[in-house]
């Protein structure tokens, strides 16, 4: 098994400009051995050394096209497992620096792009660099770039500039990260590009840990019958992607290891087919039995480290387990969570995120919610209260509007007398209110500084003093929290703790934009039906209405949908309807072309469904998936034209509240 690197950083973007421009000429010109070891990194020199040996000329680029659409749909079925986990990381990653001019990237094993997320301002950019769905990007055939380089070192790149092999690419700055699964096999990359004046710094940071995020979801998706244990040697690290990972048999012989809990472990037997005995201090069957019990808690190796620990998939216990006797846990409160949401959800982006989180809440685990603005971020964290069983209230705070002269007193409470004004008896403060129950810190980018120091504090101890008093009172609550920012960007400008972030995200979701869900009819329905029972919309006219990218989401969309009511002479919206009501909301920031008219767009809408459904093999998740659009669409389009196809029982048979 190979020793991979571990680290965040990778390679740094490049300042010695002259110098890359120096080495450059040496390249073309067939000097390479003249090169001056300050001028470029070793790392660009090795690259540009193993295009040469591939036969390439810096100054004639090769002629390359995607692959196939049915290519590509092969590779994705081929990739399926890897692929899901990836396609939401890129979402993840692409609304943590969306707006800076850039590309988001998944590519398999021999870098061929499966996914890809371009901002608006940089989408034509991408497609003349070749950055499209099906491009190859084998550092063979493409030369010098990040993607390749990360595929063929396993490790991670960034390239900047002119140090990209062809001088084609020579505007774009690249980052890459590889992606290997637990025997350290390469299994895939992520990489974000851009121009080369939108390069940020914190870019490396944020590839390194999305492509760590996908290896560790991996690694539990493998590993999901097995029990894990989860550890790092400091407690508020274990929820992070820094924790090491170790699956185990129901007899205690290790499965598999992750590359951290391999460091963390180095001196000793960790391999598959070792003991956990051989590693630790207790008894695999005494940890067992205590983890049901507790599944936190510390634990010792066999060279004496203590970890914080977690763990997860032990099952349910026996009443005596070797002789020590278990008290039966809450199952009431345990993984199997029977609240249903009273909101749309069937887009898989949404439904994974609820399912994540509503485990998170088991743990008392810190979740943190992403998402633009109106993406239903606090009817999520409703639904996480909902679902965590907890007998306390749901404290929502607005963290925008907090008075910054009473922030202590707001959040911790306050004896009376402690200030001039306060009231009488004075008050508990939030964190109180929420005591046994949630507390939700909404705009969480927006909090004033004094009162995160606080907050750091009461995550360490998880007491509450109240101002003007002298005890401290314990608290159990469950905290979400939720952005539309990029806090990662106000760490890098002093205006939030990165410690704080690393305390807030033990487990963090995003929410896609109303424009990238697979649920949009069904929400265009239920937000219709909340307007009025006796309205109806037809296919055609919804897809008239996912043309526009909705940048406000719910809150635009049901506005406009009330909008087309007023406007409507019928119970019916037509297309006349939405089109008046669209064209005096004005048009997007990144227009499409106008919509066909309504008989073209039925004949059209339907030879694609057709198309895509036969290309799927007649799989109507699948065509669903690959076209954007509901299963009810698909079933309904198939019907409409003579295929009858019979439908699941999964359907609603009721009616449920948009996400908003």
């Amino acid at each position: 098994m190979r020793t991979i690197p571990l680290g965040r950083g990778g390679t740094a973007l490049p300042l010695n400009t002259e110098g890359v421009t120096q080495a450059r000429e040496c390249l073309v010109t067939g000097r390479l051995s003249e090169l001056e070891p300050h001028w470029i990194s070793p790392e660009i020199r090795d690259s540009w050394q193993r295009c040469l040996e591939a036969k390439l000329d810096p100054r004639f680029p090769p002629s390359l096209e995607p692959i196939s659409a049915k290519q590509l749909r092969e590779l994705r079925a081929a990739s399926a497992r890897i692929y899901e986990i990836a396609r939401m990381e890129v979402r993840n990653l692409y609304s943590q620096i969306a707006g800076s001019h850039f590309v988001v990237a998944f590519a398999t094993r021999d870098a061929t792009i499966l996914e890809v997320m371009a901002d608006s301002s940089f989408y034509q950019s991408a497609q003349d660099a070749g950055i499209v769905l099906g491009s190859q990007w084998q550092e063979s055939l493409r030369g010098t770039n990040a993607l390749g380089c990360a595929a063929e070192t396993l490790m991670p790149a960034a390239i900047h500039g002119v140090e990209h092999f062809f001088t084609g690419n020579g505007d774009l700055t690249c980052v890459a990260s590889p992606i290997l699964d637990h025997e350290d096999h390469l299994v895939g990359v992520i990489d974000a590009s851009s121009d080369c004046h939108s390069r940020q710094m914190h870019t490396v940071a944020l590839i390194r840990m999305s492509a760590l995020h996908i290896e560790a979801e991996l690694f539990r998706d493998t590993f999901r019958t097995n029990a894990i244990l989860q550890f790092h040697n400091r407690q508020e690290f274990v929820h992070t992607l820094d924790a090491g990972l170790i699956a185990f048999s129901p007899e205690g012989t290790i499965i598999a290891s992750n590359r951290q809990a391999r460091f963390f472990l180095q001196d000793l037997p960790v391999g598959p087919g070792q003991s956990f005995d051989a590693v630790f201090r207790t008894s695999y069957q005494r940890f067992v039995a205590q983890a049901r019990i507790n599944d936190s808690g510390q634990i010792t190796d066999r060279r004496g480290s203590t970890y914080y620990f977690l763990t997860s998939n032990l099952g349910l216990p026996n009443n005596v387990l070797a002789g020590i006797n278990l008290p039966r846990k809450n199952v009431t409160s345990g993984s199997q969570i029977v609240i249903q949401p009273n909101f749309v959800c069937d887009d898989p982006v949404v439904r994974q995120a609820m399912e994540v989180a509503e485990q998170a809440t088991q743990r008392r685990v810190p979740i943190l919610i992403r998402g633009e603005t109106g993406t239903g971020k606090e009817l999520l964290a409703r639904h996480i209260h909902a679902a965590s069983g907890r007998a306390g209230k749901f404290v929502a705070v607005n963290c925008t509007a907090l008075p910054e002269n009473l922030i202590e007193a707001e959040f911790f409470g306050y004896q009376d007398g402690a200030f001039t004004g306060g009231r009488r008896g004075g008050a508990r403060g939030l964190i109180l209110e929420a005591d046994q129950g949630t507390l939700f810190l909404d705009e969480i980018g927006d909090m004033p500084m004094p009162l995160q120091a606080k907050l750091l504090r009461f995550f360490d101890q998880w007491t509450v003093r109240a101002v003007g008093s002298t005890s401290e009172e314990v608290v159990n609550v469950q905290i979400v929290s939720a952005t539309n920012s990029s806090l990662e960007q106000a760490v890098e400008q002093r205006q939030f703790r990165s410690d704080l972030l690393y305390r807030l995200r033990g487990v963090e979701v995003t929410l896609p934009p109303l424009r990238e869900r697979l649920d949009f009819a069904e929400i265009v329905q239920a937000l219709l039906a909340e307007l009025g029972p006796t309205w109806a919309i037809s296919d055609d006219v919804i897809e008239l209405i996912r043309q526009r990218r909705w940048p406000g989401n719910f809150r635009e969309l049901k506005n406009a949908l009330l909008r087309m009511i007023l406007v409507a002479g019928s119970s019916v919206l037509l297309p006349h309807d939405v089109s008046r009501v669209l064209s005096l909301i004005g048009a997007d920031p990144d227009t499409k072309p106008a919509p066909l008219p309504p008989g073209d767009l039925k004949k059209s809408r339907a030879d694609r469904i057709v198309e895509t459904y036969r290309s799927c093999n007649e799989n109507v998740t699948r065509t669903a998936r690959e076209l954007g659009v509901s299963r009810h669409t698909v079933y309904r389009e198939l019907r409409r034209i003579g295929i009858e196809k019979r439908k699941g029982k999964n359907l609603r048979s009721e009616r449920k509240n948009p996400l908003h």
